[in-house]
C-alpha cells in the first residue's frame, strides 16, 4: 500500500511540475510577443508625433536644448 501511496504522489507532483512549466513558458512567450508589438506601436506614435511637432527658427523641435 506505501509503494502505491508514494507512486501516485510522484505522478501528482510531475503532473503539476509539467502543467506549470508548461504554462510558464506560454506567459513567458505571449508577454514577450505583447512587448515587442507595444514597442513597435509606440515607436509608430513617436514618429507620428515629431512629423506634426512644427521646429523652430534654429531648426530645433521644443524639447531640444
Amino acid at each position: 500500500m506505501l509503494i502505491v501511496a508514494t507512486i501516485y504522489a510522484s505522478l501528482k507532483l510531475a503532473m503539476r511540475l509539467v502543467i506549470y512549466t508548461v504554462l510558464g513558458g506560454l506567459v513567458i512567450i505571449v508577454r514577450h510577443h505583447n512587448r515587442k508589438k507595444s514597442r513597435r506601436e509606440m515607436d509608430k506614435d513617436t514618429e507620428k508625433f515629431v512629423a506634426k511637432t512644427k521646429k523652430d527658427s534654429r531648426g530645433k523641435y521644443p524639447w531640444e536644448p
